[in-house]
């Protein structure tokens, strides 16, 4: 029990450490997901296709955009098949803030990995991806 409580006590100040990182955004970084896809990969972007990539529910994705919309952040634009369906897409502004804070996050990865030696950095990453997919899978 005193090993799982351990591993619950560094994985959770990781995760606070992790998230300050991201504290300085004006966007919540649930948000900031949305955009990093919107303005990194390939579209057209769909609310289903970023529920998917995001491993969220459609309602989450769809409350993402109507505040990301407010804030000017992204534009819809209608699908050609369906009027009822659209496309997200990146403003200016949003590409602008992807790029200073991928700049900064980067910036502390790099540190991070700096620290700690690349290949214990590459092998965190990795773990962390295993990690991942064993708990999105659980349920399945």
């Amino acid at each position: 029990m005193e090993r799982y409580f351990n591993a619950n006590a560094v994985l959770s100040v990781f995760c606070k450490n992790y998230m300050d990182l991201k504290k300085d955004l004006p966007i919540r970084p649930s948000e900031m997901g949305v955009l990093n896809i919107i303005t990194e990969t390939e579209g057209p972007h769909s609310p289903v296709v970023l529920a998917e990539m995001l491993n969220v529910s459609k309602p989450m994705i769809t409350a993402h955009i109507i505040s990301l919309e407010k804030k000017g952040y992204i534009t819809k634009s209608p699908s050609a098949q369906d009027k009822r369906a659209y496309y997200v897409l990146p403003t200016e502004k949003a590409k602008a803030l992807v790029e200073s804070a991928g700049a900064k996050l980067n910036s502390q990865l790099e540190h991070l990995s700096n620290s700690m030696g690349r290949e214990e950095f590459d092998t965190l990453v990795k773990l962390a991806a295993i990690a991942n997919d064993i708990l999105k899978n659980k349920g399945e």
